[in-house]
């Protein structure tokens, strides 16, 4: 194992050993998510919160506590919120003298660092935060800035063979005893014409060891009865990106979508009314030091992974964007994943223990730093 890597897994075993229970504070969308993963490795303490309502009636199933209450516990605290709210949520925690240096982390840093360790070393289980199959590069738009390149792509090209997209799962699932998130993504994911023999499958053989089966789609394709009948046998969460803010012209769309989702009992289907998006700056190469490029990485480290048969790339948009833009950079940044592959080099790479200590895909990325560069969601390609 990488030696710094090694340093990092003793710190943070030692560090928890001194608590008796993982708290999360903030309970609502953020804190859902980590909930989910800790309730299932039986290591959750309960929600704290400073929403009175929460605390008398409980959030999810699950006791909510006022910060004063749990003051002389020993818990390591999880601060779970939008970035505002999670900075005025440290704030309280020092304000009650409740937390260190040394028991507390921001949702992020749990979920990207902290938690594949506490789950690989304490339950022996390799996990990630969210892996991806790219079914089809092809898209219904033609955004510009897509993350994924998608607008290179013409319509009429192929889209990943189902038993490619089989491999890819079998291969993941070789490797890794549970995820947080498992996506079937695009391009548009409903032009896939073997969507629902994919997810019967991956439902058939994988659905205990996914927290939540989703499928991230821009809604312009009504499902039909047959694929709304398979995410309902396989609890897929339907992820619609609503761009009506930018394209006023899908407005109409959008409501036929959701008519026929509401229709239908045990459906689950969420909406995200996107109005703007980050330009990462992928289709031009920015000039950066070695140096430059790693802190592009260290400041970001992604979670989105992405299988591709037996490559599992660490960032699904470095490896997408290099493929439908017909980059040399990032299509090299990938580990081989199969029943053998030793789980120390996987854990390692999943924590972002490179050799190189970045992507090559970064010396085109803003990373983190996109946040400063917004443009409208999903702006078209001129005709």
């Amino acid at each position: 194992m990488n030696e710094e890597l090694s340093i990092y897994v003793d710190h943070i075993c030692r560090m928890l050993n001194n608590y008796n229970k993982i708290m999360v504070f903030g309970a609502g969308k953020v804190g859902y998510e980590i909930y989910r993963i800790l309730k299932k490795y039986n290591i959750f303490g309960g929600y704290i919160d400073n929403d009175e309502t929460k605390r008398k009636y409980g959030f999810m199933g699950e006791n909510v506590y006022s910060l004063e209450s749990v003051a002389n516990e020993k818990i390591f605290f999880v601060i779970a919120g939008s970035e505002k709210n999670s900075l005025e949520m440290e704030r309280q925690l020092k304000m009650q003298g409740v937390i260190n240096n040394k028991n507390y982390a921001m949702a992020d840093e749990f979920r990207k660092r902290i938690l594949p360790i506490i789950i690989f070393y304490q339950f022996g289980d390799l996990y990630t935060n969210l892996a991806q199959i790219c079914v089809t590069e092809r898209c219904t738009l033609k955004c510009k800035k897509c993350a994924h390149a998608c607008h290179m792509v013409d319509i009429n090209s192929n889209d990943m063979a189902i038993e490619k997209a089989i491999e890819s799962a079998d291969n993941f699932f070789s490797c890794f005893d549970y995820v947080g998130e498992f996506v079937l993504i695009g391009g548009e994911p409903f032009l896939y014409k073997k969507l629902d023999e994919l997810i019967e499958y991956i439902g058939m053989h994988y659905r205990d060891r996914i927290g939540l089966f989703s499928i991230t789609t821009n809604g312009t394709i009504i499902p039909n009865s047959q694929l709304i009948n398979v995410c309902i046998k396989h609890d897929v969460t339907i992820r619609i990106s609503n761009y009506s803010k930018t394209l006023p012209n899908l407005e109409k769309q959008y409501c036929r979508l959701y008519e026929v989702l509401r229709d239908v009992q045990c459906i689950t289907w969420e909406t995200d009314n996107q109005k703007s998006w980050f330009d990462y700056g992928f289709d031009h190469k920015i000039q950066k030091t070695i140096e430059e490029t790693k802190k592009t990485f260290e400041s970001c480290r992604t979670m989105c992974r992405e299988v591709n048969g037996d490559k599992y790339y660490y960032c699904v948009m470095a490896h997408t964007v290099a493929q439908n833009m017909k980059l040399k950079e990032g299509l090299n940044d990938y580990i081989i994943i199969k029943k053998n592959t030793n789980r120390n080099t996987i854990l390692e790479f999943e924590l972002g223990y490179l050799e190189k200590g970045y992507l090559d895909m970064c010396g085109r990325c803003r990373g983190k730093d996109a946040e400063n560069y917004l443009i409208p969601a999903a702006e078209q390609v001129a005709k």
